[in-house]
């Protein structure tokens, strides 16, 4: 199947290159998108039974040597903005490393995401697991959440 994207989509991706163990097989397709709209546009470019693995920075990311079918989707290059709604709300986009929230909610005297430093991985990653820590979770943050599809 043809795509029309603006990022980086690549096919036969070793995975050992996006993670840090630095092991396992290939992806079948392997997509960064150029930014939130790319993401989208390639979404509806894909069939209804599509397999999707998001990964973020690969932190602690094992994949099997027989590699992954579907699509892989990274998200820590490009979807990694935030932006301040006011002084208490930020907005993350799922690449977003959870170091980087802590460290802007410190640096803005908004308390309650200290924990987020010793998260190794992304925003995104965080919230499918419920990350957490020093008996915080981050869903405790979480005002709303935007799915794409």
């Amino acid at each position: 199947m043809q795509f029309s994207v603006r990022g980086k989509l690549t096919t036969d991706e070793p995975m050992s290159r996006h993670c840090s163990w630095r092991t396992g097989g290939s992806a079948e397709r392997y997509f960064e998108p150029a930014d939130r709209d790319d993401l989208i546009a390639y979404l509806k470019q894909t069939h209804d039974d599509e397999v999707f693995t998001w990964i973020g920075l690969g932190s602690n990311l094992l994949v099997r040597d027989g590699g992954l079918t579907g699509t892989v989707i990274s998200t820590s290059k490009t979807l990694n903005g935030y932006e301040w709604i006011n002084a208490n709300r930020l907005y993350v986009e799922c690449g977003t490393p959870c170091a980087k929230v802590a460290k802007e909610a410190a640096k803005m005297s908004v308390g309650g995401g200290g924990f987020l430093a010793g998260i190794p991985g992304t925003v995104g990653g965080a919230l499918a697991m419920n990350a957490g820590a020093f008996g915080h979770e981050i869903w405790m943050l979480v005002e709303s959440v935007e799915l794409l599809r």
